[in-house]
């Protein structure tokens, strides 16, 4: 007698709902039974980069109320739809990102640049060149205490643990005060030029880094009455950013067009090294997920680094926009701020191929299995050409053709000197070391 194995299957597991719904599909896992899988896979990667580039739009909307160029932007850390901007006319404009649209201006809020802005819950705490700090409340163009400092002011960042607690930067140093009091607590005095910028850090809520123009960043404890260690780089930081996921890491913004991520821990070298930029950055932030940043840069152009690689995942650019002074990640992570010389604050998309709808759960399941293939096969050298072409302006194009050619002539030049020297007689830097000149405990 023949045995016959059956499978039985719940009549519901089969049947459809509507005359919309699709039948359900069963599929044999098993390998021989489908020997091109592999290259059906293949042409869907290929497929879905070609998609990406189809569906990447990124830009959003230009927010142009501003009548100076924007030098600072902030996010509120309670409201994802809300962000802050100063420019250089001393005006202070808060915005409301769900219909790009200001929500209160305030016209005269500093006499000249505002330098820097920071908010915490419903506070916002402004400085300027006028050696002035203002505290003030979202919801009202007043403001709700002024402090007098004896020095201009480059920068300011509150405490994260204790909402009282603030710091700024400026020519003579760094201060940190209490709101309560109108003198600063402690001050704080390495070298004799002025600090750039300052972060508080995410974890250790009592230890911030500043950045300094002689080159400098330094790191303080605001518990004790010296700075605690001084790290030298060979050109000047203009911006630092603390990873929120891994606040042992920061990031600064350097003036030879490179970015640094540096291991609290170990100071003596960077732990990453970014390049892509071919002018000046000016600033950086980490999104808050901190697996990723976006830089703003004197060459025109944000561009998106992962955290943990060393060239950017996205560059955009628009034919108007000009210096980008600021950028900020918004407080969900799917999208970016840039805030540049021509007047404007424009809002990017973090990933530019992913749409802004509701996604049906089909939907979501599809861009999974695209994103997947794509990381699957990425260094296939036809999906790998598609994935990282990025478009540049005429100009930006050249110069980067000139960097890539001076760097290769660099090269070049270092393999002719160990050809011609005794074998181990020739040490090459390796490219963490190189822009550490000294350091200073």
């Amino acid at each position: 007698m023949v045995k016959v194995k059956t499978v039985c299957r719940p009549e519901e597991l089969y049947t459809r709902e509507t005359t919309d719904d699709i039948y359900q599909h069963y599929k044999n896992p098993d390998s021989t039974l489908h020997p091109l899988q592999q290259a059906r896979e293949y042409m869907r990667a290929l497929n879905s980069a070609k998609l990406e580039k189809v569906f990447a739009k990124p830009f959003l909307a230009s927010m142009d109320e501003h009548t100076d160029s924007v030098y600072v932007l902030g996010r509120s850390d309670v409201d994802v739809s809300m962000c802050v901007s100063g420019s250089c006319n001393g005006e202070i404009k808060v915005w409301d990102l769900s219909c790009f649209k200001s929500k209160m201006t305030i016209p005269v809020a500093h006499n000249g640049f505002v330098t820097g802005l920071v908010t915490r819950g419903d506070e916002l705490l402004s400085v300027g060149r006028d050696a002035l700090v203002k505290l003030w409340r979202l919801d009202s163009p007043d403001p709700v205490r002024t402090y007098n400092s004896s020095m201009t002011l480059t920068g300011v960042d509150k405490q994260w643990e204790d909402a009282g607690i603030f710091a700024t930067c400026g020519s003579e140093g760094v201060y940190v005060w209490d709101k309560h009091r109108s003198s600063p607590l402690s001050k704080y005095h390495w070298s004799s030029d002025s600090q750039l910028t300052l972060k508080f850090n995410p974890s250790e809520t009592s230890v911030l880094a500043s950045t300094g123009a002689d080159c400098s960043i330094t790191l303080y404890d605001i518990r004790g009455n010296t700075p605690l260690r001084k790290t030298v780089l060979k050109n000047k930081s203009n911006a630092l950013a603390w990873n929120p996921r891994e606040p042992m890491f920061f990031t600064v913004a350097n003036e030879d067009s490179n970015l640094y991520t540096f291991d609290l821990r170990k100071l003596t070298e960077a732990y990453r090294v970014h390049k892509d930029h071919l002018n000046a950055v000016l600033s950086v932030a980490f999104s808050p997920t901190g697996r990723e940043f976006v830089t703003g840069s004197y060459d025109r152009t944000l561009r998106i680094f992962p955290s943990r690689e060393g060239h950017s995942r996205e560059v955009y650019h628009t034919r108007r926009m000009q210096w980008v002074y600021a950028v900020e990640f918004s407080g969900d992570g799917k999208f970016v701020l840039s805030g540049s010389d021509d007047t404007n604050v424009r809002v990017w998309k973090a990933r530019a191929h992913m749409p802004l709808k509701t996604l049906m759960p089909r939907e979501q399941e599809a861009i999974q299995y695209r994103e997947k293939l794509k990381s699957q096969y990425r260094h296939v050298d036809e999906i790998r050409r598609i994935l990282r072409h990025r478009h540049l302006p005429r100009l930006m194009f050249r110069q980067r053709q000139q960097k890539q050619e001076h760097l290769q002539s660099q090269w070049r030049k270092q393999q002719h000197i160990k050809a011609h020297l005794k074998p181990g007689a020739y040490m090459p830097i390796r490219e963490k070391q190189k822009p550490i000149v000294t350091e200073q405990e």
